[in-house]
């Protein structure tokens, strides 16, 4: 067969960059109206300990800005599993949720701007993504909860250039995204390859009839291990990554034979 190709979609937060100490910063000193200066290490220092650890345990459950909004509107109720975090959030008053995003992107946006570097040097490449991303023969997407701008920015810092329309930023519905490349690219859905840290993400895309897989260095909860198993998500770690491409190429293969 003629024509046949193979794409890489990845998520940002969590598979290409652990960006954990911008969330907490744009979070905390965004809802509270604090000043940019408090964008910094000292500033990352004086939240309060209480909410880190609260905010690192929701982070891993969390799939879209919005719901970085538990760790600020409830700092008490335990979370276990996706569905406790999920009941969480329908439980909050969603017009407060809206304007907690809106005061967060609007301090995320002001950090970019006048504290750049800093704001830049928050988001760290896990091991061996740059040589990943810059060895692909294949087209690569990122689709993220994250905005589109940020991604560009941090990735063009480490010498990777991805043109707009390969970014889908602040998706909260990942499939949507995929459709669009599919129809873009005139593929079948299986000839996607997603990769989220994300396990419900993994899980509604794998449904959607695309190749998703679970990306374990991220953000993840024990419950999610077992979500991955009764939804048969195949998961990767960091070093298993040429793997990723030994299967897609496999694929490839197998259907030109």
């Amino acid at each position: 067969m003629q024509g046949l190709q193979k794409i890489f979609a990845l998520d940002f937060d969590g598979v290409i960059a652990d960006g954990l100490n911008e969330c907490l910063l744009v979070t905390w000193n965004g809802y509270y109206d604090l000043e940019i200066k408090n964008f910094s290490l000292e500033g990352l220092a004086n939240i309060p300990a209480s909410f880190i650890k609260r905010f690192t345990h929701c982070r891993n459950f969390a799939k879209h800005l919005g719901h970085f909004a538990v760790a600020i509107f409830d700092m008490d109720t335990p979370i276990r599993t996706q569905d406790d975090y999920e009941r969480l959030y329908l439980s909050l008053d969603p017009i407060e949720v809206e304007i907690f995003v809106k005061k967060v992107n609007e301090y995320r946006t002001k950090a970019k701007q006048e504290r750049e570097l800093l704001w830049l040097e928050q988001h760290t490449l896990y091991p061996n993504i740059q040589s990943f991303l810059k060895g692909l023969d294949a087209p690569l997407y990122i689709v993220s909860a994250k905005d589109s701008d940020s991604i560009i920015k941090i990735l063009a810092k480490t010498g990777i250039k991805l043109d707009p329309h390969q970014v889908f930023g602040e998706q909260r519905n990942k499939p949507a995204a995929l459709k669009a490349i599919q129809l873009e690219h005139s593929v079948r859905p299986d000839e996607i390859f997603f990769l989220d840290d994300n396990i419900i993400n993994a899980i509604d895309v794998k449904q959607a009839g695309y190749s998703a897989y679970w990306a374990i260095w991220g953000y993840q909860a024990e419950h999610h291990w077992e979500l991955a198993r009764q939804h048969q998500i195949t998961s990767f770690s960091l070093e298993q990554l040429p793997d990723l491409i030994s299967a897609m190429s496999k694929s490839f293969n197998e259907e030109t034979v």
